[in-house]
């Protein structure tokens, strides 16, 4: 098969929409819970809702299969096969007689799309030297951003026009032809040759490496499961879902924003000082919040969480990338491990303040976090020293 190697279908362009498209099958059962519930003879919300818990938790169980996959298969056929398996199970969840069906199906998509995050991160760290990695996960984050918005409002928009059945239908045919772009893709030099067990041994004496884990799932807790809770904070305040939605939707505004404008800086400021800036935005966001929760100050502590994810986790991406680099295909799928890890336990966290209605000791909680954010993020990466040229 002849292998696309720049262009509208090169990995420059592919591989971002791969991370945007995957993101949307994270969120599209969240919207449209309700109306799959009444659908499959009035069952219950609670059950249904095992459709989104029983897919979060293959997305992240399954990252320790496809990680050691990369090692031996590379890591082009893991997006393809992968991604195919997620097709099939597209289209599974349109078709799905029955709610149990439905549920194994979506479990079956989180588990295939699991393969996708990391194996793109090792892909660019594979093919691009260290200084161009920036721009190219200051891309991630925008279409992860949009992939977060286009799944939580597109769906249930278009799920009230043509039906849920539809919408999964629909996804599943862009799934397949993106199959068939990715398998054209060309495969990264020296893969093949990789073993877990030297990869393990090596991560696990990596003090950087193990570091940086602890640090990703402080930033997944913070700027992803407490995050997540903000909606139900301004709900517990009286506001509607609509207004919840709209404001804390400045979290993917301000990623989109500010990730593609660090690629006109990215080269011409260190990292550190986007660590600081990052970590600085996500203390002022809590700060915010702390004032009360309205929807004023939920849409600036949105604003600002959004800008601290764009600087620190692009940047934090890259750094990654470096400290594995003898061990890229699981120290990567470690990384996204830790992200999820993360947001499992700050999403944790935000049930209990929404149960003990303490939002105010969450957000407390979470700004002495932030401080430990900035401060060891600013001043890990002032210190750290690539171990891979700029210039390669």
């Amino acid at each position: 098969m002849p292998r696309a190697r720049s262009g509208l279908l090169g990995p420059g362009l592919v591989l971002p929409f791969a991370i945007f498209w995957s993101t949307i099958d994270r969120a599209l059962a969240l919207p449209l819970v309700p109306v799959i519930a009444r659908d499959f003879d009035q069952a219950s919300l609670a059950v249904a809702g095992w459709a989104i818990t029983g897919h979060a938790l293959a997305y992240a169980a399954l990252q320790l299969l496809w990680g050691p996959l990369q090692t031996r298969w590379g890591r082009i056929r893991v997006l393809w096969v992968s991604t195919a398996i997620a097709t099939g199970a597209g289209v599974a969840s349109a078709l799905a007689p029955d709610l149990t069906f439905f549920i194994v199906a979506r479990v079956a998509s989180g588990g295939a799309f699991a393969a996708t995050f990391a194996a793109v991160l090792v892909y660019f760290g594979d093919t691009l030297p260290l200084d161009r990695r920036p721009a190219a996960m200051s891309n991630l984050a925008t279409a992860t951003a949009l992939g977060l918005a286009v799944g939580n409002l597109g769906a249930g928009a278009l799920a009230e026009l043509v039906g849920w059945r539809w919408v999964f239908g629909g996804f599943s045919v862009v799934t397949g032809l993106l199959v068939i772009v990715l398998a054209r893709l060309p495969e990264p030099r020296h893969v093949g040759d990789e073993r877990v067990l030297p990869q393990l041994k090596h991560l696990v004496g990596n003090r950087v490496a193990l570091g940086l884990y602890a640090f990703t799932i402080l930033e997944g807790l913070l700027l992803i499961g407490v995050y997540n809770f903000l909606p139900q904070a301004l709900q517990q305040e009286g506001e509607g879902v609509f207004v919840s939605g709209l404001v804390t939707a400045a979290f993917g505004v301000a990623v989109v924003l500010v990730s593609q404008s660090m690629k006109l800086v990215v080269r011409r400021v260190r990292p550190w000082v986007f660590m600081l800036a990052g970590g600085t935005a996500a203390v002022a966001a809590f700060a915010v919040l702390l004032v009360g929760v309205s929807p004023g100050t939920v849409l600036a502590g949105a604003a600002l969480m959004g800008i601290a994810w764009a600087l620190a986790h692009t940047t934090l991406q890259t750094w990654m990338t470096d400290a594995a680099a003898r061990a890229r295909a699981l120290g990567m799928t470690f990384f996204s491990i830790s992200l999820m890890l993360g947001g499992a336990l700050g999403a944790a966290l935000g049930q209990l303040a929404v149960d003990a209605h303490a939002f105010p000791t969450l957000f407390l909680g979470s700004l002495a976090g932030a401080v430990v954010f900035l401060v060891t993020g600013a001043v890990g990466r002032a210190r750290y020293r690539p171990l891979e040229s700029a210039d390669r």
